[in-house]
């Protein structure tokens, strides 16, 4: 491998990504901007009219981008940083605008998912292969969603029948590190029911994470040298979508989502992981008068780990999430708005390790006015959650939009935000902080979003100020309230389209300080990136001798500029550019071939001190998928 890039290397990439042109997924092949989302307002509104900055990730975006991982496919994204220890299916996080990886609150089918003990989101362990689409949304929703919702929201829609009749397909890749997977679905739809089934089995060898000095520098590998021995991964996973149209009025839906597997690393006190995420969903929708809606939820999401010291149990970690929740949405004046629900969450821990709480309960009242005068539309919204552990915390928000013409839209937010400490944070045994406090936010955003012809474009700058965010002290190694952190950034983004090519990208810079008095003080909190670019240029290919073939061919740059692995920033990570060669053939009869290069010019890098990262790897991957009727 070579050596990663320097900072001034990086900028200087940086600066001819910009020059190029301007791109990111958030404008993605198949996405318009009539296109209807939920996450951002937990109603139908159209994408255009959210308030909130949101991206949208469609099948055919997933599909064209050939990673097979989710923090993968988000890291191009604007606003986001990734790390990553050491390959597929090794622990990840995701930072929506500078704010903690656990300041992202992930949702499967409207459900939250994940560890009450880890707390940050298991977005590496989310199968692609059983996702229809994605829903990415910046800024504070805790108004809406609780506690977690800081830097922003993820919501994954598993895979549902879209097309009347019977479908059905599947694939199979093979890549770099012995890498298969297999997958399959079938779907049905007709005039009030229909039924969705999809599986997927992923195997790879993975490859060698520890570098040298993880040992001494207390990385948490175990050994003083690169691990001889690949860290490999396996996944197993089924989804299942069915509903039916009980009246013209009720709609009911029930979806399921089960992934398992184990995963090896290099680790001091463990090294190998089996898990198991199980998330059940029964969906009600009911139309009354007018254009009311009467929507309820209710979910029940069970996260297990088990972990082995070199085949010898070293720890169960279980967490049972029953949750449930009812709203009811309508417009009590025709430039009206209202929305209106009560959440309910218990949450359970059953683990070998003596925690000394195990469970705690939430409940939560929220509601949400909007109103439209003219070319104005404005946003008032309240929650008043009301924790076990922590008592009541209420957060809100405001909006204000304005159109300039067709094609223009200037946009205003505010809102405060919060996260409730988790039960390791807590109470893990000689770990735990008991007097910990709920982490709190209020974020500022101002954009612009405009379309001109074939090009569409955003800018969109944002502060978010952070209280009694929770840290590691050094000194002790026990979690600790940061008494203030300031994060301020700029994003631009930009999509530009004919018949034969596409272009598009993003630009993001912040800058994540943090504020509290002592040692530490402005300095850059640990793992983002303040600078970050992305670049896509696909060009569409036509055979004119075989009638209905067809295909693309592209390259996808990322850069990343430096970053710090600690809040001293005593560990500095280079910045990198990494570049994927890919290209998609549609060969006709609903078959089609696509193949990677992904990390083109092998680049050594890290986004977590002292793990590796893939150098050049490749994949190539078969697949067939019939149409309904």
């Amino acid at each position: 491998m070579t050596t990663g890039l320097t900072a001034r290397r990086a900028l200087s990439y940086a600066a001819v990504l910009v020059c190029v042109g301007l791109a990111t997924p958030a404008l993605s092949d198949d996405q318009e901007l009539s296109q209807v989302i939920v996450t951002a307002s937990r109603i139908p509104e159209p994408l255009a009219d959210s308030f909130w900055s949101t991206t949208v990730l469609t099948r055919s975006d997933i599909e064209a981008r050939q990673v097979q991982s989710l923090p993968d496919l988000l890291a191009d994204l604007a606003g986001i940083n990734v790390d990553n220890s050491g390959g597929l299916g090794q622990a990840s996080g995701v930072f929506i605008r500078g704010a903690d990886s656990d300041h992202t609150l992930l949702l499967i089918d409207g459900v939250r998912v994940g560890s009450a003990t880890l707390g940050t989101p298991p977005v590496e362990l989310v199968p692609l292969e059983q996702i229809d689409h994605i829903e990415v949304v910046r800024g504070p929703r805790s108004t809406l969603y609780g506690s977690d919702a800081v830097g922003g929201v993820i919501q994954i829609f598993t895979r549902h029948a879209t097309e009347p009749g019977l479908s059905f397909g599947g694939s199979a890749t093979d890549g770099s590190h012995d890498t298969h997977e297999f997958t399959g679905n079938l779907m049905a739809r007709g005039e009030r029911a229909w039924l969705s089934l999809a599986g997927d089995t992923l195997t790879t060898g993975g490859i060698p994470t520890c570098l040298p000095g993880a040992l001494t520098a207390g990385a948490g590998c175990f050994q003083d040298h690169p691990n001889p021995a690949a860290n490999g991964f396996h996944n197993h996973s089924g989804s299942l979508n069915t509903g039916l149209k009980v009246t013209d009025q009720l709609t009911a839906q029930v979806d399921g989502l089960v992934t398992d597997g184990w995963t090896a690393f290099d680790g001091d006190f463990d090294n190998n992981l089996e898990f198991t995420e199980k998330v059940t969903t029964l969906h009600l929708d009911q139309a009354l008068t007018g254009a009311w809606h009467l929507r309820a939820l209710a979910a029940r999401d069970l996260d297990e780990e088990r972990d082995f010291l070199n085949l010898t149990p070293a720890g169960v970690f279980d967490t049972t999430r029953n949750s449930a929740s009812l709203q009811i949405d309508g417009k009590p004046g025709k430039a009206l708005r209202l929305l209106g629900g009560i959440d309910y969450e218990r949450v359970k821990v059953d683990s070998d390790t003596p925690y000394q709480i195990t469970a705690r309960t939430s409940r939560g009242g929220f509601s949400e006015l909007r109103g439209e005068l003219g070319p104005w539309s404005a946003l008032a919204g309240a929650r008043l959650e009301n924790n076990g552990q922590f008592g009541n915390h209420g957060t809100g928000n405001l909006g204000l939009t304005r159109r300039l013409g067709e094609a223009q839209r200037l946009t205003l937010t505010w809102g405060t935000a919060f996260r409730a400490p988790t039960f390791n944070e807590l109470y893990f045994p000689g770990f735990g902080n008991p007097q910990l406090r709920p982490e709190t936010s209020r974020s500022l955003e101002a954009g612009v979003d405009g379309e001109r012809n074939a090009l569409r474009w955003s800018l969109h700058a944002y502060q978010t100020d952070l209280n009694h965010e929770i840290g590691v002290d050094p000194s002790t190694f026990q979690p600790v309230n940061i008494d203030r952190a300031r994060i301020r950034g700029v994003e631009v983004q930009a999509d530009w389209h004919n018949r034969d090519w596409r272009i598009g990208g993003q630009l993001t810079a912040m800058e994540p300080l943090n504020l509290s008095p002592g040692p530490d003080y402005r300095n850059v909190l640990n793992r983002r990136a303040r600078q970050s670019a992305s670049l896509s240029l696909r060009r569409f290919l036509r055979a004119p001798v075989l009638e209905g073939t067809n295909g693309s061919i592209g390259v996808v740059g990322r850069w990343e500029g430096r970053r710090y692995d600690d809040l001293a920033n005593t560990l500095p990570m280079g910045g990198y550019l990494t570049v994927d060669l890919l290209t998609q053939w549609a060969l006709g009869n609903g078959w089609s071939l696509e193949a990677r290069a992904a990390n083109l010019f092998d680049r050594n890098y890290q986004t977590a001190a002292y793990f590796a990262q893939d150098g050049r790897h490749y994949g190539l991957t078969a697949r067939y998928q019939t149409r309904g009727k």
